[in-house]
């Protein structure tokens, strides 16, 4: 099983290859899971940029979703327990990923809206994607992978 340091650089090694935010933590995620799927990155190839360019949620934080998903989501509604809500550990990565970051919208991260051409001319010519964006993905990585160890704690105490 990879380290905390090895996926959080793993995470970073997509990055450099040309994945986005979105795809290289779930890529991450998905090799510390050891599942592999034809559908791994594609599914989160559309988050990217805050979903399509949007500046919503981060693409780093809607990869690490799909990626505790893989872990801890449900193929069956029966395997949700009574009065337990099924997203509990998207609740738990948004969380420490605000306690982390203070806000979860990619605009808010950056401080540019990637929808308009003149913010990503800025985007580009100050290498946000190099100097703040990578490291949003590595931290993020890092924060799912501390969550997957405490929930996988948890769930065998």
């Amino acid at each position: 099983m990879l380290s905390k340091k090895e996926i959080m650089s793993l995470a970073e090694q997509f990055t450099e290859q040309g994945y986005l935010c979105s795809e290289a933590v779930l890529l991450a995620l998905s090799q510390y899971l050891n599942i592999q799927s034809e559908v791994i990155p594609k599914i989160a190839t559309g988050f990217g940029a805050g979903i399509g360019r949007h500046g919503e949620v981060c693409g780093a934080l809607s990869g690490a979703v799909m990626g505790l998903g893989l872990r801890f989501g449900r193929t069956l509604v029966s395997e949700t327990p009574p009065d337990t809500p099924p997203y509990g550990f998207s609740t738990n990565i948004v969380n420490l990923f605000v306690a982390w970051f203070s806000h979860i919208r990619c605009r808010d991260l950056i401080g540019l809206n990637l929808h308009r051409a003149e913010d990503r001319k800025i985007y580009k010519d100050q290498q946000l994607w190099e100097t703040r964006c990578r490291d949003i993905v590595r931290t993020t990585t890092g924060l799912a992978h501390d969550l997957l160890q405490a929930l996988d704690t948890d769930s065998n105490d």
